[in-house]
């Protein structure tokens, strides 16, 4: 479709989506930071915040499609969030020559490891999902 043709509302009904969504996501990450400072410390809030949204899916609270397009964009652009990272690793040559060898062993143990869970949680999943729609097949026949 030629996006010239499209009238101004509807070129701008995906961005306005995709930032809405992402503004939901912030507060409730910024919710979960809340309730990390001040309640419970030895809790990252990223584990909060991901724990909420988890919980909040499984009741119904919030539907997926509320968040996806948000989730797919920050997914997307994750590189950008690096990119400070990667700054602050130029600014220490001499870690890098001292603990380069060490620090590459656990980057790569450690994406090892989130692969290897990623993995293990899409399976598990995907068995549930599975289950579930062979039993609502079962009920429907």
């Amino acid at each position: 479709m030629n996006t010239v043709a499209m009238p101004f509302t509807e070129r701008l009904r995906k961005p306005l989506l995709v930032a809405s969504q992402v503004t939901l996501l912030a507060l409730i990450w910024l919710s979960a930071d809340f309730v990390s400072r001040h309640y419970l410390p030895q809790i990252p809030s990223s584990l909060l915040g991901m724990a909420s949204v988890l919980l909040l899916l499984a009741l119904r609270v919030i539907r997926r499609d509320w968040l996806a397009h948000g989730a797919g964009w920050l997914i997307s652009e994750m590189l950008l969030f690096f990119v400070p990272a990667v700054i602050a690793i130029i600014q220490y040559p001499d870690l890098i020559a001292h603990n380069g060898l060490a620090i590459m062993v656990v980057i790569l143990g450690s994406t090892v490891c989130v692969m290897a869970s990623t993995a293990l949680a899409v399976d598990a999943t995907w068995r549930l999902q599975d289950r579930l729609a062979r039993k609502r097949e079962g009920k429907q026949s």
